[in-house]
């Protein structure tokens, strides 16, 4: 994304039920290719670190898959299709930001195979569990399934619909302790790919100390 990282990045919500969690995700994925990983981080480094000097106007989180095919994802959500309009003109409206993320797609596009990217509306009726929150949350576990029937954790539905399923965890072990079935895969949460809120840092400053933060005006 940075092709859409450029309009959607993400919002977090507070951890009570179900009911307040944000009604739009908005998922990018790339597929790496083989023998590309150390060069494609570099990259992507270097992309956070823009969105930081520019002061990005939204927050967001990357994600590297610690299971199945090696991908990085960026999860973006939104509270109300307002915010998605507003994100959106934010971004459109800053071309030295869009030039310089056009820049960092570039420069890996030869590196991944064709992206996957898609906004995903929120599914209550078949969320179980604690709401989506990332606050203390350093890995997260997702279940992409057609399988539409209520299930722990949050559920978001694509236009095609296909549902993803999001767990966020504070250990690894816990992750692995979810069954999710063969569809499920854990995901690590990269500070060094995200924009953190300042209440995710202030719950987990040392985990979050690798985060990019603004070391120039643009």
């Amino acid at each position: 994304m940075r092709s859409l990282i450029l309009l959607f990045l993400l919002l977090p919500s507070p951890l009570h039920s179900q009911e307040q969690a944000p009604e739009f995700l908005y998922v990018y994925r790339d597929s790496l290719k083989q023998g590309v990983d150390s060069i494609y981080r570099v990259i992507e480094n270097d992309g956070a670190q823009i969105c930081a000097d520019f002061r990005c106007p939204h927050p967001y989180i990357g994600l590297e898959s610690l299971s199945g095919p090696h991908e990085a994802w960026w999860l973006n959500t939104f509270a109300t299709a307002a915010d998605t309009i507003r994100v959106a003109k934010a971004y459109a409206t800053d071309r030295a930001l869009a030039t310089a993320l056009a820049g960092v797609a570039q420069r890996k596009a030869a590196l991944i195979g064709a992206p996957i990217q898609g906004f995903a509306i929120y599914r209550r009726d078949l969320s179980r569990g604690p709401t989506w929150s990332v606050v203390g949350a350093r890995f997260i576990e997702v279940t992409v399934t057609p399988d539409p029937r209520p299930v722990k954790g949050s559920v978001w539905m694509m236009a095609d619909s296909t549902l993803y399923i999001l767990r966020p965890i504070r250990t690894l072990p816990g992750a692995q302790a979810l069954d999710g079935g063969t569809r499920t895969r854990v995901f690590a949460i990269r500070p060094n790919w995200s924009m953190p809120t300042p209440a995710w840092v202030a719950t987990d400053p040392t985990f979050w100390r690798s985060a990019p933060v603004a070391k120039s005006s643009p």
